[in-house]
């Protein structure tokens, strides 16, 4: 068994504290302690996490710089759930954070991060003292309890949905032995690696000269390295990943053969279950590392590869419309990057979260954009929709674009379902009208007022203004053939608009508002959406 964050709440020195709030939590396992203070706040998110994985760790803070400050409180915590932490220690609560926040207690209880309060308006309590028990506890169960694939299961069920990787199972597993582990393929490159202590130098290049840049077929017990550093060396096999070994580092003594034989059967059964083929390496492990979030793993495969992230600059999603066209879609992903690497210089492409991703460079040719893509459409498979971003800087706009994508795909999809290829643009759009249905009933009728009574008179004149403004890019001839009738009957309908409105149609700026507000009707309209609202209690 592990010591879990209900197991803390037994020892001494929180023996006054009380669960605020995340109770749902209260089974999660801990693996270490930390204080979180930091002299800026504003520099709190960006600077100390940067996105790293403290999956296990629970830590202590007084949220004294951040105390009047409670969305920067709840960014914390967003982030510090999305690195696997499993909650926070507050402490002097009723003297410098004068109290939870309502919003910071309905988050955590939302996460299942548990909030465990201190006695308040006390200043004689001691971080010390709750960091000696915590982790003297923790050790101690270390020393009894040496089954790491039990442990490892027990503690990623509870991560977080982005943070089930691989990736994070080498640094647990790293955390837990207090040694680097290093996942490479049979031409040395490497898949995965989490070096201990975190700020500690690789031993990577060390490892490929030792071995002479080829991993070892079978395993071997600990050697030791011109460095005086000990590796133990095993391979990772299945099916799929027949190609991969571990090799498990530690600066001060041996590990035991035992622990590390169950490091590898445990990163073998997590890329059996959830990553299968994850031994294929290519640049596809590039994409989900720029995509996911992760500099370090970003820097060294492009490296690697030779890539220069920085020259991506735009963004091209495979969407499948239908479960026929997730089959196919591994197969459209590659005839993308062949096709478009005719007309970019870089192109780098895999599938991530059930979507096909290529990222491209500058371009080669003086076609326009949307020509490539309505080419690339024209031979592809008409079940996957694609969405465009272009004019990215940075990968950190990448990963924005990527997780926009994610969020209103839907919604896009349902504004405007005539279009195959989406813009980045579109989908803030369809963005900002779920906010606006997410919003309730009073923004709703607000923003769609200008087409109050249309659709009552006459539903045939609305479902033209409709299909005119959001479907065929104000066309008249467009329209006519989406709603299958003469184009002269759409000029006379276009005609009974004006006069409804008292303006042309396609006037600026009355025809933005027309226009958003058609389309936040369309999406309110939508089933699936707009059950969903009314479920949340908004509408």
């Amino acid at each position: 068994m592990s010591v879990t964050v209900e197991d803390l709440l037994k020892l001494p020195s929180l023996g006054g504290a009380r669960v605020a709030a995340g109770k749902s939590g209260l089974k999660k396992v801990v693996t270490s302690i930390s204080v979180l203070e930091y002299a800026n706040p504003q520099m709190l998110n960006d600077d100390l996490f940067p996105g790293d994985f403290y999956g296990g760790e629970i830590a202590i803070t007084g949220f004294i710089n951040a105390r009047e400050d409670v969305p920067l409180q709840l960014a914390t915590i967003r982030r510090l759930y999305e690195g696997g932490e499993v909650g926070l220690i507050l402490y002097y609560v009723g003297i410098f954070l004068k109290d939870i926040a309502p919003e910071v207690a309905a988050l955590a209880d939302e996460l299942g991060f548990v909030l465990i309060c201190m006695p308040k308006n006390r200043m004689d309590l001691r971080y010390s003292e709750v960091i000696t028990e915590v982790m003297h506890a923790i050790i101690s169960e270390q020393k009894r309890d040496t089954y790491l694939v039990g442990e490892m299961l027990e503690r990623f069920g509870y991560l977080p949905e982005s943070q089930r990787t691989v990736e994070s199972v080498v640094r647990m597993l790293s955390d837990r032995l207090r040694c680097s582990l290093f996942l490479v393929d049979s031409r040395f490159r490497p898949v995965n690696l989490a070096v201990w202590p975190q700020a500690g130098e690789s031993s990577m290049e060390e490892l490929e000269q030792f071995y002479g840049g080829e991993a070892p077929g079978a395993s071997k017990e600990m050697e030791r390295l011109p460095s005086g550093r000990w590796v133990f060396c095993v391979p990772v096999k299945d099916a799929d990943n027949a190609g991969l070994t571990l090799f498990l580092v530690r600066e001060d003594k041996k590990l035991h053969a035992q622990l590390c034989l169950q490091a590898a059967e445990a990163v073998r059964l997590f890329i059996g279950v959830w990553s299968r083929g994850y031994g294929n390496v290519g640049t596809g492990e590039l994409l989900k590392a720029i995509l996911n979030d992760e500099p370090v793993k970003m820097r060294r495969l492009a490296e690697i590869f030779r890539i220069d992230v920085k020259s991506i600059h735009h963004m091209l999603l495979l969407l499948p419309r239908k479960k026929k066209a997730e089959r196919n879609l591994e197969k459209e992903v590659r005839h993308a990057s062949t096709f478009l690497e005719q007309y970019y210089d870089i192109c780098i492409a895999g599938i991530h979260q059930g979507m096909g991703v290529v990222f491209t460079g500058q371009e080669r040719t003086k076609m326009e954009q949307e020509q490539i893509l309505e080419a690339f459409y024209e031979e592809g498979d008409k079940e996957i929709r694609l969405i465009s971003c272009p004019g990215l800087e940075n990968t950190a706009q990448v990963r924005s674009a990527f997780l926009l994508c994610t969020e209103y795909a839907e919604e896009a999809g349902c504004i405007f379902p005539c279009r195959h290829i989406l813009t980045g643009s579109e989908l803030e759009f369809a963005g900002a009208c779920r906010q606006i249905l997410d919003a309730g009933e009073g923004a709703i009728l607000e923003k769609t007022a200008c087409l109050k009574g249309l659709e009552e008179q006459d539903e045939e004149l609305y479902k033209t203004l409709e299909t005119f403004l959001l479907d065929a890019d104000s066309n008249i001839a467009r329209t006519a053939d989406l709603l299958y009738v003469h184009k002269n009957t759409i000029k006379y309908r276009v005609g009974k608009l004006h006069e409804f409105f008292r303006f042309r149609i396609q006037k600026m700026p009355e025809a933005g508002r027309l226009y958003e507000a058609a389309a936040v009707l369309r999406l309110f309209r939508d089933a699936s959406l707009s059950k969903r609202t009314k479920e949340s209690g908004e509408v």
